[in-house]
């Protein structure tokens, strides 16, 4: 079972603006937070494998990709204006003021020859 990873600090944040943080070896995270609420995505986007989503124009619920202005919502990872996948989305919680995001299982590969 994968356990939450503390990132930073809610006060860390600036409305509407994102931050990137890396959550393991193999992931790094946008997070925003939106009308006090927290959102933490794939760094990724789904579209042209750029890590930029943190740096993307946030407007109401959505993230605007910065290269090609592709929309994900932030709740589901969703697009309205891309349909070739979702944006990434992680579980968030908040302890005091410190922000923690839970990690995705990998994928592990035993290669018995």
């Amino acid at each position: 079972m994968q356990s939450f990873v503390k990132i930073c600090k809610i006060s860390d944040l600036e409305e509407n603006r994102g931050k990137k943080f890396q959550l393991d070896a193999e992931t790094e995270i946008a997070l925003f937070k939106i009308k006090g609420k927290i959102h933490a995505v794939d760094n990724i986007c789904p579209h042209n494998h750029t890590p930029k989503m943190y740096n993307g124009f946030v407007k109401d619920n959505c993230v605007l990709c910065p290269i090609h202005f592709y929309e994900f919502n932030l709740s589901d990872g969703d697009s309205s204006t891309f349909e070739g996948g979702n944006l990434r989305i992680f579980e968030t919680k908040i302890e005091d003021d410190d922000i923690y995001v839970k990690p995705k299982k990998t994928k592990t590969f035993n290669f018995d020859f």
